[in-house]
């Protein structure tokens, strides 16, 4: 089995991230995780998806060094919730795993542990070294907080 490169979980049994699965084998290694949900991130190329129907494929095109858009965010978000109620787990990539992916996966960490976007980035950073790789990423996560604070119920804890 071909262990598919840059996976790490974020969350074990959730969320994990990984860079470009380009072969059946990297796919078939997240189905065997119990990896229900694949979001790719990439806009030039995708996946061999179609090799494995196990997964349920969504992709949410960003191009390389650029943010997502806060649509692309809860999107997103909307299917780690969905994974979360079915008890089974979501995994995300770009090319390397670590702009594109490291941005959502901090935005994850916003809304689910309630950090803020300077923790978020910084927990991302230890678990995936080189994650959040451009100002405009940071500042989308920045942002992301922000639209949570203006949102009833949600406030920031110490990390």
């Amino acid at each position: 089995m071909s262990f598919p490169p840059n996976f790490s979980w974020v969350s074990e049994g959730l969320l994990a991230a990984l860079a470009f699965p380009g072969e059946k084998e990297h796919l078939q290694y997240l189905v065997n995780q119990g990896v229900t949900y694949l979001v790719s991130l990439t806009a030039e190329s995708s996946p061999p998806v179609k090799e494995v129907p196990e997964l349920k494929w969504t992709q949410l095109k960003i191009h390389d060094f650029t943010p997502p858009t806060m649509e692309q965010v809860e999107k997103f978000l909307e299917i780690v919730k969905e994974a979360k109620k079915k008890k089974t787990a979501v995994a995300i990539h770009c090319a390397a795993g670590r702009g594109r992916t490291g941005t959502m996966v901090a935005c994850f960490l916003v809304n689910e542990r309630h950090l803020t976007a300077k923790d978020a980035i910084d927990v991302i950073r230890e678990l995936r070294p080189g994650s959040v790789e451009t100002v405009e990423q940071e500042q989308l996560i920045a942002e992301y907080e922000q639209k949570l604070r203006n949102e009833e119920n949600w406030k920031p804890v110490k990390r």
